[in-house]
């Protein structure tokens, strides 16, 4: 009789618990290649080598789980060699995702965050908008009239009727009023603070505030879009006097021009002065003070560049206090070059002549110091270049590597640009592709002081200075030359001894 033969019946795949392993495997892998593609940070042929590797990876992870000529012992360690490659692929998922959340929220923003308060002097034992309801309001007629009425509205609101105000068209006044009595209570736009405090000194710690109210605003798309991996372009770097939230609208205290080659590799700094007289589209075409431009929001700065200079300014890019300090201690501190010792006015830093380390507070002391420098605002301005230019230095070094997520969480918060997405994305990868080093030069635009000039947003006589028109022609002369793919060095040191000889 002969033999019955017994077919082994096959374990189904999901019963057997390598194929969790390898399914767990398969889907970090396929999040992994997803992540490579949305993010696009890495160039196409090292996402591509990438992909493969991972596919292959996966392969032999399957083929260990299920190969027929695999033992159980080749299995188990399958089973340990997918937990360990697991646990790299979750850290560069994670990696990938902390990157991408950090460009969504850098780029192509266009809001911004106006304040109104009321503010009482420090003693006024008023608690709400609804005991002050009987008082009397001062608020300004200059400045950003439209961010005022909605404020104007909603205290009215919380204050259940009308309220009796007073109108000034000068911040002095204003606040003299409120010293002396005159009037209970001031209503403020946040972005004109730092003008009450040209008058008052103490101003912050003499006052307090009842209530505040937050609006959000779209700001006008400025962009001049270009291919930012083969064209030049004008960023224009503005730094706003305020801590906290970026996208709070207040004074331009940085204004700087950042002329870049991508095909040269070259990078131009333009440093223009706060006080720099300037006419201002947002005032009517009346002449202040370029950090006045803050207050009505970066568009009207980058126009009032824009007009000024004669060029176009394709991007911005805005940073406060808040996003020096966090950026350079991100990045494990700086170097800059600093030409002449001195020690901060306020005593808390002294800097040697020379190479320079510095953390986010003593390099954020560096870049707001005038008091105590021979050119003032002037040196003030080639000093926040010499900080960016160390900030730039650091960031395209592989030392980063390190601090990756500090440096994204630092600057995801502290940046803001108009800047797409894909263009910022194209110029991480075209980094990544070449690692080249970049040239970068500095130059400034030059002025007299004038002690008495009308300012608008003041209204009042005030410190400015009233351009060089030389200055400026010569630096759109070197900007321009960037931008054609001429190297600059020698004329930038050229253009930057003639200003300090005419200082």
């Amino acid at each position: 009789m002969a033999k019955r033969i017994h077919k082994t019946k096959k374990t189904p795949l999901f019963k057997n618990v390598g194929f969790y392993f390898v399914l767990l495997y398969a889907l970090l892998t396929l999040g992994m290649i997803v992540q490579v593609f949305t993010v696009n940070v890495i160039p196409m042929k090292y996402a591509m080598i990438v992909c493969v590797i991972l596919l292959l990876l996966l392969l032999g992870m399957y083929y260990l789980q299920f190969g027929k000529k695999v033992n159980k012992v080749n299995k188990v360690l399958g089973k340990i060699l997918i937990v360990i490659l697991a646990v790299f692929l979750g850290v560069g998922n994670w990696y990938l995702f902390k990157t991408g959340s950090a460009f969504s929220r850098m780029t192509g923003d266009d809001t911004q965050t106006s304040i109104v308060s009321v503010v009482v002097m420090k003693e006024n034992k008023a608690e709400s908008i609804e005991d002050l309801k009987n008082s009397k309001f001062g608020l300004t007629k200059t400045g950003t009239q439209d961010i005022m009425k909605k404020g104007l509205a909603d205290i009215k609101k919380d204050a259940g009727q009308d309220i009796s105000t007073v109108d000034y068209k000068s911040y002095k006044t204003i606040a003299d009023d409120l010293y002396d009595g005159k009037i209970d209570a001031i209503i403020m736009d946040e972005a004109t603070r730092s003008l009450f405090e040209d008058n008052h000194s103490k101003f912050d710690s003499e006052t307090r505030i009842v209530k505040s109210y937050k609006y959000k605003t779209t700001t006008k798309d400025i962009s001049k879009n270009v291919n930012v991996t083969s064209e030049p372009f004008n960023i224009y770097i503005t730094g706003i006097d305020t801590y906290g939230t970026i996208s709070t609208v207040s004074r331009s205290d940085v204004n700087m021009i950042a002329t870049v080659n991508p095909k040269t590799h070259q990078i131009l700094l333009t440093s223009i002065p706060r006080d720099y007289y300037v006419p201002q589209p947002c005032q009517g075409g009346q002449t202040d003070k370029l950090t006045h431009t803050g207050i009505f929001g970066v568009d009207c700065t980058v126009e009032t560049v824009e007009n000024y200079f004669g060029i176009d300014i394709n991007y911005y890019v805005r940073v406060n206090f808040s996003s020096v300090e966090n950026i350079v201690n991100a990045l494990g501190g700086i170097t800059v070059n600093n030409p002449v010792a001195f020690t901060a006015s306020d005593g808390t830093y002294s800097y040697e002549a020379g190479e320079v380390y510095m953390d986010g507070a003593k390099a954020l002391r560096f870049a707001r110091e005038r008091y105590n420098l021979g050119g003032g605002d002037r040196d003030r301005g080639k000093n926040q270049m010499r900080v960016i230019t160390g900030i730039i230095n650091k960031a395209i070094s592989p030392s980063i590597i390190t601090n990756y997520t500090s440096i994204l969480d630092a600057v995801s918060g502290s940046f803001q640009t108009n800047m797409s997405n894909s263009e910022m994305t194209s110029l991480i990868k075209m980094q990544i592709n070449d690692m080249s080093g970049w040239d970068i030069e500095q130059i400034s635009v030059n002025g007299t002081g004038n002690g008495s000039a009308w300012s608008p947003a003041n209204g009042f006589n005030s410190w400015v200075m009233e351009p060089n028109v030389n200055t400026v022609k010569r630096a759109v002369e070197v900007i321009k030359k960037v931008e054609n793919g001429e190297d600059v060095k020698a004329l930038a040191q050229q253009v930057m001894e003639e200003n300090t000889a005419d200082e």
